[in-house]
């Protein structure tokens, strides 16, 4: 188990850009306090930006049937639109990750089949 654990591991960085999500056309969410993560395991998974709650302008609520757990971040928490649902989580969280990932606390992350991301350089 110590073997796998070695090989599967995150990098969370400050995001130093101006990130801008929409779904619809529709700014969902702003932030200058991102954060990428990026992750490595049997594979490299594509890069996850992560935004602090109060720099999201949509309402989402929790998704009560869905769970998952990952070795290196813990349990996700997962999020719909509250008005108008996606037919698939929209978002999700980790309000108590793991140590080595401790800096996404609370912040969330947006599934990209919805999402348009705009980035931009800090005025």
């Amino acid at each position: 188990m110590e073997n796998i654990e070695k090989r599967h591991y995150a990098v969370i960085d400050p995001y130093q850009r101006k990130l801008t999500l929409k779904y619809n056309d529709q700014i969902i969410a702003e932030s200058t306090h991102a954060l990428i993560l990026k992750e490595v395991a049997k594979t490299v998974y594509d890069p996850v930006f992560y935004i602090p709650k109060e720099d999201v302008k949509v309402e989402l609520e929790k998704e009560a049937g869905r769970h998952s757990a990952c070795p290196i971040k813990g349990d996700a928490t997962y999020w719909n639109l509250k008005t108008q649902p996606t037919s698939d989580y929209f978002a999700w969280s980790y309000e108590e990750p793991l140590p080595r990932t401790k800096k996404i606390e609370s912040l969330i992350a947006f599934n990209p089949a919805y999402i348009s991301f705009l980035s931009e350089p800090l005025s």
